[in-house]
């Protein structure tokens, strides 16, 4: 018998919505070298997960991969672990969720190669107390967590490294401590490299667990300066061949059927340190005995990321309501929880939630879920008053057949705009820092007449009342008193804001009231921050004057324009949005451009076509949306008024 026992192998995961490019420089830099490397050593064996999305998209592109796979799988030499199947947080979902997220990778894996998986990868090792009972319902009998973490919360002893067992309900879940390949070692490295590295630190170990995030493999090529992906695993494998006398790799399943005594735990809340790092000031985390959700803490760093969260809760409350019909929800419920991808819900290795198309993927799924909730033909339109996001003040939720539109009573704007034709939220920009929130719509903005410059008023910031007494299913009025800074004097005004919704058009009516004593000079400007559907290199940006039409093309700022229209429009004009005012106006359009260079991304794209220098390590480019802001000079005199309307059709 060997002395030595190791479990290794990789956890490959993906963002739903992500670029086939992206998707095959992935497979060839990271998921083909290794099992093709792999199947060449019959005698090695390794643990691999891959998401449903993953598997998804290689039986697509690459059916040659699942066949391999499968041969692999019968001979029992590598081992396929579930888990979710759009590798969600487990600990922002509803218990139903995740089990249903784990059910259907399970389903694929066993009509796919014919057999279930015994355990189950946790995405980001995001752990919660109720993990165990979840997995051991669904047919999971063990998992894996940091031994780090787990040495330091004094239940894993890294001189042994055995897994310990949990429980709740008296359900009980095998742990495997393992070391990954991004926490346990400062720099990348190969297997080998790594386990001997293990050896001479914990000497006194009989099992070791080293796992490897399928993104670090192009770091851990460069790092071992051989000609290639396929050539450095082969000399892995190639090594653990040569020392099998001394080190025999297992699979997990194997292990755990010679698992007699193990030591009880319990754990609140775990991550990797990826995920942890992400939160703000997590020096902090742990002091005390306060010990944050970290995924759920997570959500709050992000305005898109928060959105996304309450829209997914708010579909959720939106599908307890059916009843009786299974099909309906059952299509639901599918759509759901292709929204509920982790890499929507923060940046990830390669992007995630940065990346736009990551979150019209979802915010698309959420649509198609929200749908499936109605019944065609009897759906009424209709004003909700609820607090969508848990801030303990109520929004105004517009529902209709052709679009849903959110408003907020902070600054009286829209933070969420979903188009049904074509399944996408228009408010889906990604702000670009964490104190800022870029994605309302209809945002008041006061400036001096006659320039865009400092903002007056500060009246994003502001609660706006709002009138029951106008109220109807398709309109709703707020109100705001405030101050307009002049010289040394500050001049009271009233403002009057009115959301009338029709088929496919949301118009914004508005009065300015000047109530004091002495003529006022002013430029009112409503902002709008857009993601259309199409990528900025398809899109147009067409002014209209006098029935004459100006295309604004100037690359990454647009400039000032003066119109009474502005259009927005994709090639052959398949997605439109239009913006009419009753009232010339001037004109500005920025883009938000975001630059993707994390170290994953530009080892991923080394070599790839290059968007700048040449031999310069490139990133990606993207566009995350458009600021637009209409202004319009006005000048009111002691205790007038004026009015002026502006209408968005999509």
């Amino acid at each position: 018998m060997q002395g030595i026992k190791v479990i290794f192998g990789t956890y490959n995961t993906m963002p739903d919505g992500a670029s086939d490019t992206l998707f095959e420089l992935s497979y060839q830099r990271s998921w083909r070298p290794f099992l093709s490397s792999l199947y060449k050593f019959p005698s090695i064996c390794s643990v691999l997960y891959y998401s449903g999305i993953v598997l998804q998209w290689i039986e697509e592109n690459h059916p040659e991969f699942i066949l391999l796979l499968e041969e692999m799988s019968g001979r029992r030499q590598i081992e396929l672990l579930g888990g979710g199947y759009y590798s969600p947080l487990f600990p922002i979902l509803q218990l139903s969720d995740k089990v249903g997220q784990i059910e259907l990778l399970t389903t694929y894996l066993r009509k796919t190669f014919g057999k279930r998986p015994s355990g189950g990868w946790l995405y980001e090792y995001s752990w919660d107390a109720g993990v165990p009972l979840v997995f051991k319902n669904s047919g999971l009998s063990y998992s894996f967590l940091p031994a780090g973490t787990l040495a330091a919360a004094g239940i894993v002893d890294l001189r042994r490294c055995e897994p310990v067992v949990t429980e709740e309900q008296r359900k009980l879940l095998c742990v495997f401590p393992v070391f990954d390949m991004d926490e346990a070692f400062e720099s990348p490295m190969s297997f080998e490299s790594a386990l001997e590295n293990l050896m001479a630190r914990h000497p006194g170990c009989r099992l070791y667990t080293i796992m490897a995030n399928g993104h670090s493999v192009p770091g851990m090529w460069e790092a071992s300066g051989l000609e290639s992906p396929d050539v450095m695993f082969e000399k892995t494998f190639a090594w653990f061949q040569k020392n099998c006398l001394d080190i025999e790799t297992v699979s997990a399943q194997n292990y755990t059927k010679s698992l007699k005594n193990s030591k009880l735990f319990y754990l609140s809340s775990c991550s990797s340190r990826r995920l942890g790092s992400c939160l703000d000031e997590t020096e902090e985390r742990g002091k005390g005995l306060c010990f944050p959700s970290i995924a759920r803490q997570l959500i709050l760093q992000q305005p898109a990321s928060k959105r996304l969260y309450d829209k997914m809760y708010h579909v959720h409350s939106l599908m307890s309501l059916l009843r009786g019909d299974k099909a309906r929800k059952k299509s639901a419920q599918e759509d759901l929880w292709k929204a509920q991808n982790g890499e929507a819900f923060w940046e990830g290795c390669i992007g995630g939630l940065r990346r736009p198309e990551v979150r019209k993927r979802a915010y698309r799924a959420l649509i198609d879920a929200e749908k499936a909730t109605r019944l065609q033909g009897s759906f009424n339109p209709g004003l909700i008053v609820d607090d969508i996001d848990c801030d303990g003040e109520k929004e105004f939720l517009y529902q209709a057949g052709d679009l849903n539109c959110y408003i907020h009573s902070r600054g009286a704007s829209v933070f969420e705009l979903d188009c049904f034709k074509n399944k996408h939220n228009y408010c889906s920009v990604f702000p670009g820092s964490k104190n800022g929130d870029s994605s309302k719509s209809f945002v008041d903005m006061v400036f001096e007449y006659g320039r865009f410059g400092r903002e007056l008023a500060g009246l994003e910031k502001q609660y706006y009342g709002s009138s029951d007494r106008d109220r109807s299913p398709q309109k709703i009025q707020f109100f705001r008193d405030f101050s307009l800074p002049m010289g040394e004097s500050l001049h009271p005004l009233g403002l009057r804001k009115s959301f009338l919704f029709q088929k496919h058009c949301v118009s914004v009516d508005i009065t300015l009231h000047n109530r004091s004593e002495v003529p006022v000079s002013l430029r009112y400007a409503q902002e709008l921050n857009f993601l259309p559907l199409a990528g900025l290199v398809e899109l147009e940006f067409i002014c209209e004057k006098e029935r004459e039409r100006l295309i604004l093309n100037e690359p990454g700022k647009l400039g000032y324009f003066e119109a009474e229209a502005l259009f927005i429009q994709s090639a052959q004009a398949r997605d439109k949005v239009e913006l009419r005012s009753d009232r010339s106006f001037t004109g500005l359009v920025e883009h938000f451009m975001d630059r993707l260079d994390s170290p994953h991304i530009l080892r991923l794209r080394q070599g790839a076509p290059q968007e700048g220098p040449p031999g310069q390590m490139q990133g990606e480019e993207l566009y995350q949306g458009s600021r637009i802001l209409l202004g319009w000079d006005i000048e009111l005199g002691p205790d007038s008024t004026t009015s002026l309307s502006l209408s968005l059709h999509i």
